[in-house]
């Protein structure tokens, strides 16, 4: 009898804060499709494109192969809050050599660039201000990976 009354009490409380918990949640599934700024019409669209749910100071890789003979476009962008977005392409082998990075270029939110090689890349994403363990602050952060063939 006792049992069943505490498994009463438990079901009641997570109904009643489990709403609360997800309304405080973002969804920022293709937040990327959405929000960033896209190349024009001759590139496609890649599924390396990707959103991520984002908080001040955090930092996050992504891993992408980019194939000869391709030009790549690339975008980032995300919600103000998160402040100025870095972003930096990185050759994925043993030397880590940066390849691009936008704080050496005004933080600018694009970039384009040939491959002559396949080769696999990391997309290193972050934001300046803060620490993600002091910051609750979230927000949605993009990433856009658009390809054409070069001629």
């Amino acid at each position: 009898m006792r049992s069943s009354f505490i498994l009463k009490i438990f079901i009641s409380g997570l109904l009643f804060f489990a709403p609360a918990v997800m309304a405080h949640s973002q969804d920022c599934t293709d937040y990327h499709q959405y929000h960033c700024a896209y190349a024009d019409y001759t590139f496609f669209y890649s599924r390396q494109s990707k959103s991520f749910l984002f908080r001040k100071g955090q930092t996050a890789e992504v891993q992408i192969v980019a194939y000869a003979g391709e030009e790549y476009y690339l975008s980032v962008c995300g919600a103000r809050k998160l402040g100025t977005i870095r972003f930096r392409i990185i050759s994925d082998d043993n030397d880590r050599t940066v390849l691009f990075d936008n704080a050496e270029n005004e933080y600018q939110s694009s970039v384009s660039f040939v491959n002559e090689a396949t080769s696999n890349l990391i997309i290193e994403l972050s934001t300046a201000e803060g620490s993600s363990k002091e910051s609750k602050d979230t927000g949605c952060l993009g990433l856009v990976v658009q390809f054409k063939k070069v001629q």
